[in-house]
């Protein structure tokens, strides 16, 4: 199921405000980013688990 756009600025408002170096951590692997998701967006994790890959590979990309 597809993010609605408050869910992608709230997942991209996160990350933009955090020390660098966590985001780092929280991108380096799938699992980190199933594992951070899952635990500070649990609801938007259950709504994305199926296509976790996908989401993980986005937010990696706009954070390169």
């Amino acid at each position: 199921m597809a993010l609605t756009p408050e869910e992608k600025r709230r997942i991209i408002e996160f990350l933009d405000q955090a020390d660098r170096s966590l985001v780092d951590i929280i991108l380096a692997t799938l699992e980190a980013f199933r594992r951070w998701l899952s635990e500070q967006f649990d609801e938007i994790y259950e709504k994305v688990k199926n296509g976790l890959q996908n989401l993980w590979q986005s937010v990696r990309n706009f954070f390169s």
